[in-house]
């Protein structure tokens, strides 16, 4: 079974391989569910760059500190870059 199978994921940033309609395909495909936003049933959220968005401070979109609350207050989401997504893909 590929590892986002049923998992929930969200993105946030923008990604350098694909666009992010094309990386939620692929999240579907391999049987994967795509989110707009963080919630209580969020496995992953993928971080993609930030840098482009003069609104954003320190570096953290609004939907990472929503994450990083959350896992604060015990729930099991993790952050991962954009690199390790690819990883997860390939199932490595």
């Amino acid at each position: 079974m590929h590892p986002l199978y049923q998992k929930r994921c969200v993105f946030t940033g923008q990604l350098d391989k694909f666009d992010r309609h094309t990386a939620m395909q692929y999240v579907a495909n391999v049987g994967g569910i795509c989110k707009n936003g963080v919630t209580k049933d969020t496995n992953y959220l993928i971080l993609g760059d930030n840098s482009y968005c003069a609104s954003i401070k320190g570096g953290k979109s609004s939907k990472q500190k929503k994450a990083e609350d959350m896992i604060l207050k015990g729930l099991d989401i993790k952050i991962i870059p954009e690199t390790t997504f690819y990883q997860l893909l390939r199932n490595e």
